[in-house]
């Protein structure tokens, strides 16, 4: 009997251990439960930001090849320039716009002279960097951002000039034939003298109003220029001599009051 009891005592106190035991473990097991989400939880934030950095540099490379690709799908490999596509959805933009607001809109087409003989005497490199030297000279003597050339094909180039009137384009064109006209361009071992002919036509656009109306107009002008001697900007339909300004250069605003 007695053994039993010493045998009962001794179970009763090791449960009673094991109890107690339990209570003073378990804050510290919860601790360490705690700490281990804790480090879980820091290591996920951690995943979480270097995941969230890497999209954020993956989107702004992706950003960065898309705008790289809408540039070179948009410019001219050659001059540099805004090339025949970007010139057509530019001009449509242009043409809704100046219907909607009923504000002048003129095309300008500036054609090279004679340059065939360009690459028949010095090669058709020299033609090429002819090509970009008078698209980089056109370019700079665009003062307005809206103002845009494009290259139309071949020798040839477009303006696109908002809110501007026949007089307006004409002193625009004017300007960049005559500063032109005093330049030498170096090309290889040469310094050229190069000219441009220019065809100009404005209007408000109405509904009817294309980009072949525009080009048909403008083209028109310069094929005039161009079989009356060349080195000159004509107008369709002409200017009155009389409404040509003797000084052109101060002309900003491209239309006239």
């Amino acid at each position: 009997m007695a053994a039993l009891w010493q045998h009962t005592e001794l179970l009763l106190a090791l449960g009673a251990g094991f109890l107690l035991g339990c209570l003073l473990l378990t804050p510290w097991l919860l601790w360490l439960h705690r700490k281990h989400l804790q480090q879980l939880e820091a290591e996920l934030e951690n995943t979480i930001s270097e995941r969230t950095l890497e999209l954020q540099i993956a989107l702004q490379e992706l950003a960065e090849k898309n705008e790289l690709l809408e540039t070179q799908s948009t410019t001219d490999a050659l001059s540099g320039v805004k090339n025949r596509a970007y010139f057509d959805r530019k001009m449509l933009a242009e043409i809704n716009r100046s219907r909607r607001e009923q504000r002048p809109l003129a095309l300008v087409l500036l054609d090279i002279d004679l340059f065939k003989q360009v690459n028949d005497d010095f090669g058709h490199l020299a033609g090429d960097q002819v090509i970009r030297q008078v698209a980089g000279f056109i370019q700079s003597q665009l003062k307005r951002c809206s103002d845009l050339v494009c290259r139309y094909g071949g020798e040839e180039f477009a303006l696109i000039l908002p809110n501007t009137d026949t007089l307006g384009a004409y002193q625009v064109a004017e300007r960049i034939r005559c500063l032109l006209a005093e330049k030498l361009l170096p090309v290889q071992q040469h310094q050229l003298s190069i000219t441009i002919s220019a065809g100009c036509y404005a209007a408000v656009a109405n509904a009817e109003s294309s980009i072949e109306f525009y080009v048909y107009h403008a083209d028109k002008a310069l094929y005039q220029a161009k079989s009356s001697g060349r080195n000159q900007v004509l107008t369709q339909p002409p200017l009155h001599q009389s409404k040509l300004p003797n000084d052109d250069t101060k002309e900003s605003k491209h239309v006239t009051p």
